[in-house]
């Protein structure tokens, strides 16, 4: 996934999330901050799209 973004170095690893509620703080992790800045030099972020295989990890890793 790839959104226009004018963060910097530092915030990779950073989330994104949606269905985010501010009043709870809650939301679903669908990715997170993995590159910035595109080859055609436009200020992009880029980061990979969770779905099956990770929701797997995080379950598994919940039940210890």
């Amino acid at each position: 996934m790839v959104i226009p973004c004018d963060l910097a170095g530092g915030s990779s690893g950073g989330p994104w999330l949606a269905g985010f509620d501010a009043k709870s703080g809650l939301g679903t992790l669908v990715s997170v901050n993995s590159h910035g800045d595109s080859p055609d030099g436009s200020r992009t972020m880029s980061g990979p799209r969770f779905g099956a295989v990770a929701k797997a990890v995080y379950e598994r890793a919940q039940r210890g």
